[in-house]
């Protein structure tokens, strides 16, 4: 594991940890969104340029490198599969028979936190075997720049359904392990496997990656971003700020 992938870990976990803890310090009030929803704007198109620019050419430009001989969009289907894994897990757990095991006021963070929480594991993984720096410095960026904000989104919502203050603090660091868990399961494929296994891999991942970014981006922080008319035009110009910054990174990738 390289010293970048280290330092990565750390400040990932810290940004998981510190985002998701406060809404137990500052008596958080469901009223004061702003500050949020302008971060999660600059998130959303953080997440829809790492997801466009970065991960998806990359890992088509992998599984190209393969040479299966296949005349079929594997590079494509693969991101449409991380996009369909988050969306079932997201909306597919919302049914009438879950209701019925889950108390309907816990459901919520439930299904946020499983959502969260493979949407993490799946991106760790892709920085894990990412072996450019500035290629993973670019996912980097994406991951933190809604990590703090998903974490306190997950602790909002669980202090929301009268979850124990002991339980919140649990899960709270059980998810910002998450994505740490991602980028070393990622580290050690990428060691254990080199040449065409590990480019099959990295192909996988990128765009599995790329789907699941993608689908938070627009169905999870955009699409709830404008569902309050509050502060569109300034939403709509921190997406766009977020999505410039991975259109100008992609120059140097």
């Amino acid at each position: 594991m390289s010293t970048f992938q280290l330092i990565s870990i750390l400040i990932i976990a810290l940004a998981g940890i510190t985002g998701g803890m406060f809404p137990l310090r500052s008596k958080f009030r469901k009223g004061n969104t702003g500050v949020l929803d302008m971060g999660n704007a600059f998130a959303g198109g953080v997440f829809l340029g790492a997801g466009f620019l970065h991960m998806l050419p990359d890992g088509l430009d992998n599984f190209n490198q393969l040479n299966t001989g296949i005349d079929y969009p594997l590079g494509l289907l693969t991101v449409a599969i991380g996009f369909v894994i988050i969306m079932f897990i997201d909306k597919g757990f919302s049914s009438h028979n879950t209701a019925e095991v889950l108390d309907q006021k816990q459901q919520f963070p439930t299904i946020l936190f499983l959502v969260l929480a493979i949407h993490s594991i799946i991106a760790g993984m892709s920085l894990g075997l990412e072996k450019g720096f500035l290629s993973g410095l670019v996912i980097l960026i994406a991951i933190i720049a809604h990590k703090g904000s998903a974490a306190f989104a997950l602790g909002v919502n669980m202090i929301g359904a009268d979850c124990q203050t002991s339980l919140v603090r649990k899960t709270i660091i059980f998810f910002s392990l998450m994505t740490p868990l991602g980028v070393l399961m990622g580290s050690f494929l990428g060691s254990v496997e080199s040449g065409h296994t590990a480019i099959m891999f990295e192909a996988i991942f990128d765009t599995l990656a790329a789907g699941t970014f993608l689908y938070i981006a627009t169905l999870e922080i955009i699409a709830e971003l404008f569902e309050n008319n509050q502060k569109k035009l300034s939403k709509l110009l921190l997406i766009l700020m977020g999505f410039s910054l991975m259109a100008t990174i992609a120059i140097w990738t």
